[in-house]
This record gives C-alpha cells, structure tokens and sequence, in this order.
C-alpha cells in the first residue's frame, strides 16, 4: 500500500513539472528540439520569426499555468496560443515570446503574477475600453509588454483578450542589429504613450 501511494505521488510530482515554465528560458541560447517543431510564423506588429507551439498547457508562466482554450463562437485567433521567438530560424536561439489569452480568468492570474514577481507596471494610455502595461525587468534584462482588449465573437459577444509580450531588453523590430531601427519599447511607445 505504501508503495502504491508513492507511485502515485511520483506521477502527480511528474505531471505538475511537466510544464515549461517560461521565466526559465534564458535568452541566446538555443531552444530545445521540441520548440523547433513548432510552425514557423512572423509576428504580425514586430516582425519577430516564431515558433507557435501546439500545446499551450505544456507551459507555464511561475505560478501561471494555461489551458487549452478557445472562445465559443469566437474567430481563428479568439484562443490561447503561445509562439516562442528566435533570433533566426538557423541558429534558434531564445528571444522572448508571445502569449495571447482569451481566457479572462488566466488573464488576470497572469496580471497578478506579473504584479508580484516586478512590481506595479507603468501605465500606458489606450481606449476606453483597453489596458496597456509596461514592465522594465532590468535584472532580468527582458522587457515585458501587456494589453487587453475588449473583442467581439461572431455572434457580438464580448470577452477581455490579455495578449502579453516578453523579450531580452533592446530587441528591435525585425530584430534587427541597425541603431536606427526602432527597438520593440519605441515602437510599443508609439501604440501605447506614456500617461
């Protein structure tokens, strides 16, 4: 009896760490094979190359874990995805991500989470209906971008979307090495001004 119930508690310690916990990927190094087999897709506001992954629930945020999820009668984008960016497709070494959560619930976990680990945000100015946060994570060296926008299903529907964006500090558009390319934070500035 006692061995079953260590089994037991062995596969619930294994299941639980089965996760990829986001915040333990290290910037300029190169991505595991699993990440790799995911499609290859260019972010659509930055230009960052990515692998989108097939299963949001294999990761987590810290505390933060994700659910496969998709809004009813919503559109093609209206579900939680993550895709995982690469400075290039030859080399893949880590970036940052992209998360986008349709589940407002995880969205607000995920605030929290933010909240606690770096502190208040800055504030950014948006739509009367929107959010717009900035985190300067210094000792990390990563910069970490949140929205949330009100969006419509198919059938008009409201739900909050959390589309939260991390990369290594000083990543420009396109990632691109040119000075006088705009950096991710000037470009988000532009969106999103400071209040």
């Amino acid at each position: 009896m006692k061995n079953l119930i260590l089994l037991f508690s062995f596969l619930a310690i294994v299941s639980c760490n089965g996760q990829t916990d986001l915040e333990s990927l290290k910037f300029d190094e190169k991505v595991s094979d699993n990440i790799t087999k995911g499609e290859k897709e260019t972010e659509a506001n930055y230009g960052l190359l990515s692998y989108k992954q097939a299963d949001v629930k294999n990761y987590k945020l810290g505390t933060v874990s994700f659910s496969e999820y998709t809004v009813p009668k919503g559109y093609d984008y209206s579900n939680n995805n993550l895709a995982l960016f690469v400075n290039s497709y030859q080399n893949n070494q880590y970036l940052g991500f992209i998360l986008n959560l349709a589940k407002e619930d995880e969205g607000k976990k995920l605030i929290d989470y933010l909240t606690k680990t770096y502190g208040n945000p800055e504030k950014r100015s948006t739509d009367k209906t929107g959010a717009a946060y900035f985190w300067d994570a210094s000792a990390k060296n990563k910069w970490i971008f949140l929205t949330q926008t009100q969006e419509l299903t198919q059938d008009n529907t409201k739900y909050t979307n959390t589309k939260l964006i991390v990369v290594k500090k000083g990543t420009r558009v396109e990632n691109s090495s040119d000075a006088g390319t705009f950096s991710i934070l000037d470009s988000f500035t532009l969106a999103y001004p400071k209040k």
